[in-house]
């Protein structure tokens, strides 16, 4: 999703207007349209300030454009390298638990499938569930 996209779900995920985050942000509800339409592109201090509005963290609200299997692997070489994930024959992905990261993507995964089986299971919404993902992204 691009920036702008990303300002109108979690706007919207808040349950607040254009109006609304404009006034918490200290920018015009024209500035906040024009983001969430692409029109313009906020710099990082405005992103500061969207995201201290919509309590996220600001890097919520960074898009990354990964259009293509080339871009997935960029990715996923990343994470290897730093966290030991690695394909296996069944095409899925596993860790490497020798891999300098490793227990901090295990930690991770942890904590994200138990948020998803709450999700799952009613004990939180989905709603909570994208407020959760959205407070941690980095």
């Amino acid at each position: 999703m691009k920036t702008g996209e990303l300002i109108r779900r979690y706007r919207k995920l808040a349950g607040i207007s254009q109006a609304k985050l404009g006034e918490k942000s200290g920018m015009s509800e024209p500035a906040i349209r024009n983001y969430e339409l692409g029109n313009r592109t906020p710099g990082p201090e405005q992103l500061q300030e969207i995201a201290a509005a919509l309590d996220i963290d600001p890097s919520a609200l960074v898009g990354y454009e990964v259009d293509s299997a080339r871009d997935v692997l960029s990715v996923l070489f990343q994470l290897s390298d730093e966290f030991g994930l690695k394909p296996t024959e069944d095409g899925s992905i596993a860790i490497d638990p020798k891999a300098k990261g490793a227990p901090k993507m295990v930690q991770a995964i942890k904590a994200w499938k138990r948020m998803e089986d709450k999700a799952a299971s009613g004990e939180i919404s989905d709603k909570e569930l994208a407020e959760w993902k959205a407070r941690l992204q980095v």
